[in-house]
């Protein structure tokens, strides 16, 4: 996929919905007898933009594929972005800037399961993050039944 093609696709895509809404502007104009063939066009011209549409969407998919390897920003890993989601902002390794915006739910959940594996990575590395983490016992592959305060299994 080529950055030609690409910009050809886009091309072909704007000049049908460009004809599709002109066709459908010189209905209003139209006397009855042109209105029906001005309008015959300009569903074409929509059924062909849709076809363009579709087109360049699978090649912009095609070509954007792949694992997107970055770093967090060293500034401001974490933002604000426009009061209504959290950013995540990333450098790739030729120097792009990567940002992914996350719902404040969104944020939370991730945040919490960068903690867990976080704190799992951490702890098989012989690391401290399960002590500072209290919440997360450590994981000694067998299964700690809740006790009372007796002792006993709950």
């Amino acid at each position: 996929m080529t950055a030609e093609r690409l910009f050809n696709l886009a091309a072909e895509f704007a000049q049908a919905t460009g004809n599709a809404e002109r066709f459908h502007a010189r209905t209003a104009s139209a006397t009855d007898d042109d209105r029906t063939a001005i309008t015959v066009k300009a569903v074409s011209w929509e059924g062909i933009a849709a076809q363009r549409r579709e087109a360049l969407r699978t090649e912009l998919r095609e070509a954007l594929r792949g694992t997107v390897t970055a770093m967090p920003d060293e500034e401001l890993p974490v933002a604000i972005w426009q009061r209504r989601h959290v950013e995540i902002r990333a450098t790739t390794l030729d120097a792009a800037r990567v940002r992914v915006r996350y719902s404040p739910a969104q944020a939370v959940a991730l945040g919490t399961a960068l903690i867990a594996f976080a704190t799992l990575t951490d702890q098989r590395g012989g690391g401290i993050l399960g002590d500072i983490l209290a919440t997360f016992p450590p994981t000694t592959g067998a299964s700690q039944e809740p006790r009372d305060e007796e002792g006993e299994p709950a």
